[in-house]
């Protein structure tokens, strides 16, 4: 009988084709004469676990293999192959039976001879067919006897080998081991021999990629690099030495630090998956060489060849490839041929799973050079700009960091313990380092070397523009060299054109831009997109930065505008920012509805877009103007000062819409004085007067109308002298002296009268008619309020009509006037949505809810007031806001939820309070009391009523004082209350 094991298990007799015999029979070959254990076989037959009837399938296989291996004899009969024993089972195999035998025999034949010892090989390796027991799966004893045959076959082909090669059969061993070799790239010896027949048969190519080969083998499975023989094989091919002892590994150490960037390490983990470089491109010290590290380095697996680093700032591209091609083991010989490098390069990149990291480029050409060719390989690139022209790149913007990766990162330096200590401080540090990561890693640094120093101290040095680039400096990092470096790198036209945009200190519109190049606007679109490009501009929009290199309002970077603006400007610039901010009051009184004086002709585009929509020009200009006018007062360009602080205040349409209302106004006020001009001078008083009392600074209102007010008087100017009094006179109603109020107003429709002012005799008129109300003449205020609008409507004063209808809607729905109040407050609001001034829509808004309110249409009355709270928080008109909250708190209570009403009315108190708004304030605790009454809270409701009844009553309001003493009856008994009501309703005509 015949065995066959050194590949499929066979026999000379048909064996069994169910697993379970055909396993049992390899493990007794295995161990062909010895006997078996019961208990082994178990654990052959069932590795992961036997079931609880395994020794009687044991017994009923051996009864099988009986039958098939001595049929026709018993288990105790003589001639019986599958004997039982006390220890199991064995089966019996005579010499020349078993082919694992036969092999072994020959392995120990024809030692003392070479000739016979290498047939001897030959024949032993002859007998395998295949893998042993190619065909069953077995346990562990059957596995660990595989592996034995396995490693002494690999032992015979490798003295098999090692014979040919020393008889200079190169041949033989190449058709040898080529399959074995490409089965098994990993197994160094074999690649040696391979590599070394190779060569001798003059392939010297063919051998290198054998040992290229195996070393990415070696690297991919094992994670080692190729030892000491194979590398003296390489060095005996190559004719130089590998120069490391693997692939080039040259990436530079990961951060230590390294914090957030997901979303960015996502995409380049992707990208690098595919053909094309990827370009990570973004402004000096985002942090772009620290991503490239961190995200080569996790995908350094993936290139198992090797990784090759080159920073390209001032370096020769030539000489970067020289030595990259020298870690790849290129001969000095080859390297010899500079020509040829760009050739040599793509041959050894061509078959190789490279990556190449190239940081600092400045442009396409150098990146180009250095592109490997291999569709195995990938390349990593940092530059300052996004790099267009590099075919097939694959941008990757590396913008500023997140608050929450910039806190991360921070913390990571500092300890986050330190930071938690003081949050608020925190914010502001990370918002004076703007993003960028080599500020955020500077104060990092500074805080960690000063354990004991605040970050609030830190973070008030960094809010100076002045000295925030000396404060972002330590050891060998600095922002200021980092941004030098990037700007230096421009060409000087595009370095005048960024200084000349910092010098506004803020997002600067595209035809501006324009003006300072005395250029067209695609012109300006042109050199503006090339700036963003390299992250030295970013596009804004209502003053916030979006990532789209695309738009009408641009400003520099925040530290490059620190490094442009040190230092004086040379002339040239005064020039073209004297002419900028001529065209910029050109626009603007064109879109005042002005002819601009002077030979200033602004971009026909943007004269256009200034026609066609003055109110959306002006609302999305206001924030040039004010920029404008400041930097023609730092210049001292007094009369342009002025008139740009002028058009901002007309154009505004409040001063409360204009961040900079303030500053605006006391430049040009500064400018008016300069120019020794009293008329200016009393319209600045007035404009500053109007910006307090906006932001709800009566006493500092009050104070610049008296001066305005003495100003025109002295200049016999009724018109202005009516302006501001009727102005002062909302300041003394609100101060509690509506007396005064009244004859302020009396004495103003008096002098408008004179001069023929109906547009301001018309708004006069309005506040006469709300004053009147306050004060308790009804009548007198229907009147007024009548007088006003048709004063307005003969004038055709669209505006101070819808403004006049709202006061006067308020006033009839209070009075039950309430279907006229709904015609009039339609008609305002469309109005205001027409003009899109979004201020008096939230007014007249505010209006509309609470006459939905007061008639139980609480659902409409809830969609106009929370629009109207969205407008006014949207503008930053706190003040108003607050109003809103308050007639939202009245609509909470009348749907039965006292808690929404308190929420808002504690939020109202809070700016009344904080704004000194005493009418305001009665207002609210007016609401609350009702909220309390409704609770059946008695005594705090009767509390908070009185209070409010004191307030009006301090107030001169005997209309609103009699509200809250009525809800006070209602709530307590008291007689006083009842006495005072009597006594202010004779005060009150109707």
């Amino acid at each position: 009988m015949r065995f066959q094991v050194l590949g499929p298990m066979t026999a000379s007799v048909a064996l069994p084709s169910a697993a379970q015999p055909r396993r049992l029979l390899a493990v007794l070959l295995a161990r062909a004469g010895q006997y078996v254990g019961r208990d082994t076989l178990v654990d052959e037959l069932w590795p992961d676990g036997a079931p609880s009837s395994a020794a009687a399938i044991v017994q009923v296989t051996v009864s099988k293999l009986r039958k098939t291996l001595s049929p026709g004899l018993g288990a105790a009969e003589a001639g019986q192959r599958l004997r039982s024993g006390p220890r199991g089972y064995a089966l019996a195999v005579e010499p020349g039976e078993l082919d694992a035998d036969d092999f072994l025999t020959l392995l120990s034949s024809g030692a003392d001879d070479r000739a016979q010892r290498r047939r001897a090989l030959e024949r032993a390796l002859a007998c395998w067919r295949g893998d042993a027991f190619a065909d069953v799966a077995g346990g562990p004893l059957l596995e660990a006897h595989k592996l034995w045959l396995e490693d002494r076959r690999s032992a015979a082909l490798l003295q098999l080998v090692e014979l040919e090669l020393a008889d200079g059969d190169g041949r033989a061993v190449v058709e040898r081991l080529d399959p074995v070799v490409a089965a098994r790239p990993a197994d160094e010896r074999f690649a040696a021999r391979l590599a070394s027949a190779l060569g001798a048969v003059g392939h010297r190519e063919s051998a290198l990629e054998v040992l290229r080969r195996t070393r990415r083998a070696l690297w991919e499975e094992a994670g080692v690099w190729p030892g000491d023989d194979l590398v003296a094989v390489y060095r005996r091919i190559a004719g130089t030495d590998w120069t490391t002892p693997g692939p080039p590994a040259q990436l530079p150490p990961a951060v230590p630090d390294f914090t957030g960037r997901a979303a960015e390490l996502a995409d380049v983990g992707r990208a690098l998956r595919g053909p094309g470089p990827v370009v990570l491109h973004g402004a000096a010290g985002a942090g772009k060489s620290a991503l490239a590290v961190q995200a080569a380095w996790r995908a350094r697996r993936r290139f198992p060849d090797g990784q090759l680093t080159a920073s390209l700032r001032g370096a020769d591209p030539a000489t970067v490839l020289t030595g990259f091609l020298r870690l790849l083991g290129a001969t000095p010989a080859e390297l010899a041929d500079r020509a040829g490098l760009t050739g040599l390069w793509r041959s050894y990149t061509a078959d190789r799973r490279l990556l190449v990291l190239l940081e600092d480029v400045t442009n396409e050409a150098q990146a180009r050079a250095l592109l490997p060719s291999g569709p195995g390989c990938a390349t990593l690139v940092t530059a300052r700009r996004e790099l267009p022209g590099l075919c097939g790149a694959r941008p990757v913007p590396v913008a500023g960091l997140s608050t929450e990766d910039a806190w991360a990162f921070l913390a990571a330096i500092a300890g986050e313990a330190r930071l938690r200590a003081e949050p608020e401080a925190v914010q502001r540090l990370l918002g004076h380092c703007a993003g960028l990561a080599l500020a955020v890693r500077i104060a990092g640094v500074k805080l960690a070397a000063r354990p004991n120093q605040r970050v609030a101290d830190l973070a008030a040095r960094l809010a100076d523009d002045r000295r925030r680039l000396d404060e972002l400096t330590t050891g060998d990092l600095s922002v200021r060299t980092a941004v030098t470096s990037a700007l230096r790198e421009r060409p000087a036209p595009d370095r005048y054109l960024l200084r000349l945009l910092a010098a506004f200190a803020g997002p600067v519109p595209d035809w501006c831009a324009a003006a300072l190049l005395d250029r067209s606007l695609d012109e300006a679109h042109d050199r503006l997109d090339t700036l963003a490009g390299a992250h030295l501009l970013e596009w804004h929009e209502a003053g916030n930065p979006l990532p789209a290199p695309a738009g009408t309002h641009w400003a520099v970077a925040p530290f490059a505008r620190l490094v442009l603006t040190e230092g004086a400007p040379p002339e040239t610039d005064r020039v073209a920012l004297r002419r900028a901010c001529e065209v910029t009051l050109a626009l603007a009184e064109h879109a005042r509805g002005r002819t601009p004086a002077g030979s200033t002709r602004p971009d026909p585009a943007a004269l256009r877009q200034v026609t066609a929509d003055p109110a959306a020009w002006a609302a999305e200009e206001s924030a040039h103007l004010a920029a404008a006018a400041r930097l023609a007062g730092a210049h001292g360009w007094h009369d342009l000062t002025e008139r740009l602080a002028d058009a901002y205040t007309a154009l505004a349409g409040t001063p409360w819409l204009g961040h900079a209302a303030r500053a605006v106004s006391v430049l040009g006020l500064a400018a008016a004085r300069r120019r020794q001009d009293p008329h200016a001078e009393a319209e600045k008083l007035y404009n500053l007067g109007s910006v307090h009392w906006q932001h709800g600074r009566a006493r500092q209102a009050r104070n610049y109308f008296v001066m305005a007010e003495n100003r025109f008087r002295r200049l016999d100017d009724p018109q202005g002298t009516g302006a501001v009094l009727a102005a002062r006179a909302d300041v003394d109603l609100d101060g509690g002296d509506p007396r005064a109020a009244e004859a302020a107003l009396v004495e103003a429709l008096g002098l408008l009268r004179e001069c023929g002012d109906r547009h301001g005799q018309a708004a006069a008129a309005a506040q006469l008619g709300s004053l009147a109300e306050d004060v308790g003449d009804v009548r007198r205020a229907v009147e007024s309020f009548e007088v006003s609008m048709l004063l307005a409507r003969e004038c055709d004063d669209g505006r101070g009509h819808d403004h006049a209808a709202k006061r006067y809607a308020d006033v009839l729905r209070r009075h039950g006037g309430c279907d006229q109040a709904a015609d009039l407050l339609t008609g305002a609001l469309g109005g205001a949505v027409r003009t899109r001034e979004r201020h008096w829509e939230a007014h007249v808004l505010r209006s509309l809810g609470d006459l939905h309110t007061e008639a139980g249409e609480l659902g409409e009355g809830e969609r106009c007031l929370t629009r109207s709270l969205a407008l006014f928080e949207q503008i930053g008109h706190r003040h108003a806001a607050a109003y809103t909250h308050r007639s939202l708190a009245e609509l909470r209570r009348r749907a039965g939820d006292p808690a929404g009403a308190r929420w808002h009315l504690r939020v109202a108190m809070g700016v009344f309070r904080d704004l000194r708004d005493r009418r305001g304030a009665g207002y609210t605790l007016l609401s609350l009391g009702r909220t309390h009454a409704d609770e059946g809270a008695g005594p705090e409701a009767a509390r908070l009523l009185r209070t409010s009844a004191g307030v009006f009553e301090e107030l001169g309001f005997p209309l609103w004082e009699l509200r809250a003493l009525g809800e006070l009856t209602a709530v307590t008994s008291e007689s006083p209350a009842q006495d005072r009501t009597r006594e202010v309703l004779t005060k009150i005509r109707t």
